[in-house]
């Protein structure tokens, strides 16, 4: 299992406060984020490069433990955003929920906060929290925020007639990695299409350069200020700090989950990368790498990464970003590349083994350390091992999970179990064979599970089977009953309908019979989904 650490928080220490940002009058000066922790409940002010926004929610503690790099403080509330021309713009420091400590800061209470009235509650909310959650979710976009038209040199967009497709360059655009990520394509989507979305990310460049001030001390300062997109009136925020009940007064320290965001357009929208290639299956089966293990990870933001180095994803805890439909984001692959057993596949390791040092500073030709990114949006924790499997149903699936009366519980990628005397569990001696299991809750309470097996290696055809199991059965006892079934007799459904209220089988589409992949996509989600409705 893998730690995250940083290499200027310690162990134990919690973010209090957000101060100001400030540069050196030096030539190609960083603009930098100062900050107060509480270490040992004694204050230490620490100062960061830009990318380590992404990680500065106030109130979180730096626990580095396995897989959880900190924990989030203070009370839980759900709120729906009111309409922003009813937000106030007032200092942190006459908020009454501000501890004494820290409004006697100047620099901390002199910071800029949004105040408005929801669910009877008046609600401080930080600027740059606000930001923060909106748009800081990997480093290049912050960067990209504190540079003028910095969206422009990232991505560039265009529209033909059937879709919309965002090209990202090789060295200077978003990592590859991200884009293969739907939730990192949604987002940058989402940031990219909508006006006022776009023009809220643009201000953030514009409000610095009006409005940062020289100090004698040859520093310039800034406190961090933005205009805030008018889409969030009626998104839900889920929020975390302290609440004083009486006053009704709550300080929000962290942004747990926005949801509901509107998502701007319906075209099918492709992401283009030069370093993106469609693996695809060569002879004896798509051979999957091995992770070769996990270790430790010590971000250092100041030191300048290595560009020749391989990039690594820094997973974090998942930052909630829900829109109110699915969009149609996918990658535009170049080409192909072959990645059949004993080939070069197209996919990401970490490398395990002691402690990493990475950096998330952009990358520089002769760097020191290996190049990094923070990756918190969407993990694709269902897939274990094998994200590359059944790639085209996940995404029809999730899209069903997005209708009404329809919702997705469980979805997972798993290999099939061994059976004694049996080999069809693998697809050759090195790849496992596949299942992959949804379970839905239909609007009229029962649960629906559908199975599919990976049967690409073409041993055998099988259709999707759709379950519907009897109150009174263990539906994963039955599940794991058929899928040994199923290897025993050669790939082959075999279902004890006595345990079953209904059985449906939806019969692959044959691509032949269609005029493109997206109106063979459309036809298979549509008769998946009729299947769960068919007795309701």
């Amino acid at each position: 299992m893998s730690r995250i650490l940083f290499s200027k928080i310690p162990k134990g220490d919690r973010l209090l406060a957000i101060g100001n940002f400030f540069k050196k009058d030096e030539p190609a000066p960083r603009w930098r984020l100062g900050s107060l922790f509480d270490q040992g409940g004694e204050l230490r002010q620490r100062w960061f490069d830009l990318e380590m926004s992404c990680i500065l929610g106030v109130g979180r503690e730096f626990v580095g433990e396995e897989n959880l790099p900190y924990l989030s403080r203070g009370f839980h509330q759900r709120l729906e955003l009111p309409p922003i021309d009813e937000w106030q713009d007032r200092p942190l420091g006459e908020c009454p929920r501000l501890a004494k400590r820290l409004a006697n800061n100047i620099e901390v209470a002199n910071q800029r906060c949004f105040v408005f009235e929801a669910d009877g509650l008046t609600v401080w909310l930080p600027k740059f929290e606000l930001a923060r959650k909106l748009f800081f979710h990997a480093g290049f976009l912050v960067r990209a925020a504190f540079e003028p038209n910095g969206l422009d040199t990232v991505f560039s967009v265009w529209k033909d007639e059937e879709a919309i497709h965002i090209r990202t360059p090789s060295k200077t655009g978003a990592p590859s990695q991200l884009l293969k990520i739907k939730g990192y394509r949604d987002h940058f989507s989402w940031l990219l299409l909508d006006r006022e979305v776009r023009h809220s990310f643009e201000s953030i460049w514009r409000s610095l350069n009006e409005e940062q001030t020289a100090t004698s001390s040859r520093y310039a300062r800034w406190q961090f200020n933005f205009i805030p997109p008018s889409c969030l009136t009626g998104v839900t925020m889920e929020v975390q700090g302290p609440l004083d009940w009486e006053s009704k007064e709550l300080l929000v320290w962290e942004i747990k989950a926005l949801q509901g965001l509107i998502f701007p357009r319906k075209e099918a929208i492709f992401f283009h990368h030069p370093s993106l290639r469609q693996p695809v299956r060569g002879e004896g089966g798509g051979w999957i790498r091995k992770n070769p293990g996990s270790g430790d990870f010590e971000v250092d933001a100041e030191e300048e990464p290595d560009e020749a180095k391989e990039r690594l994803l820094l997973e974090l805890p998942i930052e909630g970003i829900a829109f109110d439909s699915f969009p149609s984001t996918r990658i535009a692959y170049k080409g192909q590349r072959a990645n059949g057993y004993g080939k070069k596949v197209d996919e990401d390791t970490v490398p395990g083994g002691g402690t990493k040092t990475v950096g998330v500073a952009d990358d520089a030709t002769g760097g020191a350390i290996a190049p990094g990114e923070f990756q918190q949006l969407e993990k694709q924790t269902d897939q274990g091992q094998y994200p590359n499997r059944f790639v085209l149903l996940r995404e029809i699936i999730q899209e069903i999970a997005q209708e009404p009366g329809i919702e997705l519980l469980e979805l997972e990628v798993k290999p099939l179990p061994q059976v004694p005397r049996c080999s069809y569990h693998m697809m050759d001696e090195h790849t496992p064979r596949c299942y992959l299991m949804a379970r839905f809750k239909i609007e009229y309470g029962i649960d629906g599970y559908l199975l599919e097996i990976d049967v690409s290696d073409n041993k055998r055809q099988l259709s999707t089977r759709i379950i519907f199991f009897k109150e009174h059965v263990d539906a994963r006892v039955a599940i794991d009953d058929i899928l040994r079934t199923l290897v025993k007799k050669s790939l082959r459904w075999y279902i004890n309908t006595h345990s079953c209220r209904y059985v449906l089988s939806v019969n692959h589409l044959r691509r032949k019979c269609f005029n493109d992949f997206y109106e063979l996509a459309a036809e298979w989600k549509m008769r998946i989904r009729s299947s769960f409705f068919i007795n309701s």
